[in-house]
């Protein structure tokens, strides 16, 4: 048995007609596929650039100098100018073009809870010379900030809240609080135990808490810390009866990722005695203000090892305050104050900021993340005998109050900033006649201290808390 393999007339006519059709399908897909192509390229062309989309991070952009937006386009670009950017509502920016994107980096943080709109106008194509307008909005959120309730029924409590919002819920609580510390997602916090000494703890993000050790039994005071270091620091000073080596006012630190606490050693290499301490802002750095007066410059880590030793910066009667910057420190000498710019060697003296016509002297000051500060006034009232507050703001040529007490009884006793410049949270004894200590033996405070957030632009008192140490994360 045979089986032909020739194929018929009929049969190869109907594969040629097959073979015809399918290449002229293929030749009609290809063809509109490079015209729609041709029509993409035309429309790219005669339009200009087009926004495809933008990044921005809403939380890091109202707590860091420099957080970027960047705006991303379908082609290459020529380099934008400052004058094609409108920001609403304004805020200082640098700007730079890179390829495809526009990268706009705010100098300062943002305020918190803000729509922004961000026009960008005649983006041009490096490649087409044609051009067009990018727009884009979003909304910058609200870190928590925390503050510490003492109560003389229940347990002290850190109250986490925004100033946007008109409740608070409970972060930690605990018997006798003398200080906390925010630290990243977490808190760290000292407590005092049965018999009066200090216990250092630290809580996580789950409101978990583990105790750390401590040099022994005594209190801890000016607590501060670096979560990007994972260092901790403090004072401690030893009860009179503790056994071991006994301390006074040791500067102490922790690095929580080793779990070893070392004290901090000066030029004689021994543990060093402070009066008053301060991390630099973002960094393992430190200065220190020793009994004599002399601010020390050192680095934990490397002092650890003594490869590197501390720095004499000069003897004050007062380390007041460091910069966002990382930068400067402001200190006081017989009634004046100083700023170290530790990047020039410089000191420069703050002259108060008359207000008023009046000519006050400086009690406290905190540096501005946008540049300027804002000072603690005081003026001696020779009617009533008492001085006479207010907050005042000096930035640039800009000079003006943002705070006075609201009636005669009331005092200031202490203020911070926003880490975006926004508020101020001042602290106060709403009424100093009738005020009463908590008699905590560390960090003690009034009963009825309250702070109020104030709008530094508009002076507005935005919230009023019963608390005090308000600290935002």
């Amino acid at each position: 048995m045979s089986t032909s393999l020739t194929t018929s007339p009929g049969e190869r006519g109907a594969g040629e007609q097959s073979s015809r059709s399918f290449r002229r399908t293929l030749g009609l897909l290809l063809g509109s596929l490079v015209v729609m192509c041709l029509v993409l390229v035309g429309i790219n062309i005669l339009n200009g650039p087009r926004l495809t989309g933008f990044e921005i991070d809403t939380t890091a952009a109202v707590s860091q100098t420099n957080a970027r937006l960047v705006l991303s386009a379908n082609q290459q670009l020529l380099n934008v100018a400052p004058e094609q950017i409108t920001l609403s509502p304004a805020h200082p920016f640098s700007l730079q073009t890179s390829a495809d994107s526009i990268v706009i980096s705010f100098t300062n943080p943002l305020a918190y809870d803000t729509d922004y709109t961000v026009t960008v106008r005649d983006v041009t194509g490096s490649s087409t010379n044609r051009s067009s307008t990018f727009e884009v909005d979003f909304r910058t959120q609200e870190p928590p900030l925390f503050y510490l309730l003492r109560d003389d029924v229940g347990p002290d409590r850190i109250l986490r809240t925004r100033i946007g919002s008109p409740t608070a819920d409970v972060a930690f609580e605990a018997p006798r609080i003398t200080e906390f510390t925010t630290f990243g997602e977490r808190l760290v916090v000292v407590t005092l135990d049965d018999t009066g000494a200090s216990v250092l703890s630290l809580i996580d993000e789950e409101g978990v808490l583990s105790n750390v050790n401590v040099p022994g039994i005594g209190q801890i005071e000016d607590l501060g810390g670096v979560p990007a270091e994972n260092l901790v620091g403090f004072r401690f000073t030893s009860a009179a009866d503790a056994p071991g080596p006994l301390f006074e006012n040791v500067l102490f630190m922790l690095d929580l990722g080793l779990g070893i606490t070392d004290p901090i050693l000066g030029l004689d290499g021994e543990p060093v005695q402070a009066v008053q301490w301060s991390f630099m802002a973002g960094r393992a750095d430190l200065v220190a203000q020793l009994y004599d007066g002399t601010i020390l410059l050192l680095n934990p880590r490397t002092n650890a090892d003594a490869s590197a030793e501390p720095i004499p910066l000069g003897q004050y009667s007062g380390l007041t305050t460091v910069a966002p910057d990382g930068l400067r420190i402001a200190v006081a000498d017989q009634g004046s104050q100083f700023v170290l710019d530790l990047s020039t060697g410089t000191e420069d003296q703050i002259m108060p900021a008359e207000v008023l016509g009046t000519t006050p002297y400086t009690d406290e000051l905190r540096f501005l993340a946008g540049g300027g500060f804002v000072q603690r006034m005081a003026q001696f009232d020779p009617v009533t005998g008492q001085p006479k507050q207010r907050l005042t703001l000096v930035q640039g040529e800009e000079r003006r109050v943002v705070y006075e007490p609201a009636s005669a009884g009331e005092t200031i006793v202490g203020f911070t900033l926003s880490p975006n410049d926004q508020y101020a949270a001042v602290q106060i004894i709403p009424n100093r006649d009738d005020q009463m200590a908590d008699d905590y033996p560390v960090n003690g405070q009034v009963t009825a201290a309250t702070t109020l957030f104030v709008d530094l632009a508009t002076g507005e008192i935005r919230r009023s808390v019963v608390g005090f140490d308000a600290t935002w994360r």
